[in-house]
């Protein structure tokens, strides 16, 4: 039996490999830079340069091999260049063109790196900038010395301090305009993961909301429906039998009709929610005293209009709050619902008091009871559930002024 090999977990990660793409466009970047620079400091080398057109070709050779290592090891591959360039100050060497290729390794620090490779490649770049500066005093005959004369180390210092600044300027902008763009491509990427994770949860929530529509619409219907079954398996009444299959079919028909208006808002995100409403309490309350549940509604105050999320919910919350009684509730005692106008902090609102007998002490809340908890929040109203005195109470408040 062969015995597959297992990653030690303490070991380090391996680095990323780069992508096929991203060597392409460094080789294309490596060429164009030859063809910009290296071309002409070779042509410069072949007829002024004499025999440093040795060095000419070292150096072209080296400034595009270092752009194809810019992205897994930009600062090494500066090390490598400030070291050249190091040899190139002190053979003397002309100024070649292709020493401007340099700037891309510099700007691939400041995007591909860290912070650590950045700071590696400003101290770098300040080697560079005195080296520049020492080859401008001595080798670009800026001090005013005929070649090979000696200069003296006070002049030579004194420019090497004043000259070095420029370069020094160029290659940190250089530096801090990669980082800039590295900076900005994160903000990006978070952004677009920001996005991503706000439409999951959008989504998550559309089917949490769909899981507690199909809840309240399949409990309540089943509720109604079995106990208008019990009812007329034990009646001998013709008339009461076909008065609970008439109750069935009419429940049936209506879960039906929710169940496919649900189904249609999961192929279609814009479909209209099932018809629900506190305008549909007295029909909700007929159909459950049908069912054998003595329900005793109470008025109280003016019936303010709430915002469809809100009426929803509300409609929704006693519906479940019903079918819990039926369910699990002591029918030998009427279940009360008061709903009444309310004043509220900004305005008015209804709320909505739903309270029966419970034959024993309910245990951990379930699906019902916390999709109702969700509705309340979702819409902008409150709810509170719990025992009181031997009853078990629904209290949902909703302001009318919530959208």
């Amino acid at each position: 039996m062969t015995t597959l090999p297992i990653a030690d977990p303490t070991a380090p990660a391996a680095a990323p490999a780069i992508e096929h793409g991203s060597l392409r466009s460094d080789a294309i970047i490596a060429a164009v830079t030859a063809l910009v620079l290296a071309v002409p400091t070779l042509l410069l080398g072949t007829v002024g340069f004499g025999w440093h057109w040795v060095m000419a070709g070292v150096v072209a050779l080296a400034i595009p091999g270092a752009i194809l290592l810019r992205r897994s090891r930009p600062v090494l591959a500066i090390a490598g260049l400030t070291a050249l360039a190091a040899v190139h100050v002190a053979v003397a060497a002309p100024m070649f063109p292709m020493w401007f290729g340099v700037l891309v390794l510099l700007y691939s620090a400041g995007r591909f790196s860290r912070w650590s490779g950045r700071l590696g490649a400003f101290g770098l770049s300040l080697v560079a900038s005195v080296l520049a500066a020492y080859w401008i005093t001595t080798t670009g005959g800026l001090a005013g010395f005929a070649p090979g004369e000696p200069v003296p180390l006070g002049e030579i210092v004194r420019l090497v301090a004043f000259l070095w600044i420029p370069p020094m300027l160029l290659f940190s902008m250089t530096i801090l305009v990669g980082w800039g763009v590295a900076a900005a491509a994160r903000t990006e990427a978070a952004t677009v993961v920001a996005q991503v994770s706000l439409q999951r949860a959008d989504q998550e929530e559309e089917r949490a909301a769909l899981a507690r529509d199909m809840h309240d619409v399949v409990a309540h219907s089943l509720a109604v429906v079995i106990a208008q079954a019990n009812g007329a398996r034990y009646t001998a009444d013709p008339a009461a039998k076909d008065a609970s299959l008439e109750t069935i079919a009419g429940t049936a028909k209506q879960a039906l009709g929710d169940v496919r208006l649900l189904l249609a808002q999961l192929r279609h995100s814009e479909a209209p929610d099932p018809v629900a409403s506190l305008d549909d309490v007295d029909a909700l309350i007929e159909r459950m005293r049908d069912s054998g549940l003595d329900v005793r509604l109470e008025r109280v105050g003016a019936r303010f209009a709430l915002p469809r999320t809100a009426d929803i919910a509300a409609y929704r919350i006693l519906q479940e709050a019903l079918t819990n009684a039926l369910r699990h509730g002591d029918r030998a005692h009427p279940v009360h619902v008061r709903m009444r106008g309310v004043g509220f902090p900004g305005g008015t609102g209804i709320v909505v008091d739903v309270h029966n007998r419970v034959l024993s002490t309910p245990g951990l809340a379930g699906h019902g009871v916390r999709g109702m908890h969700e509705r309340a929040r979702l819409s902008g109203g409150e709810l509170w559930t719990g025992i009181e005195d031997g009853w078990f109470r629904v209290r949902a408040a909703f302001p009318a002024g919530v959208a």
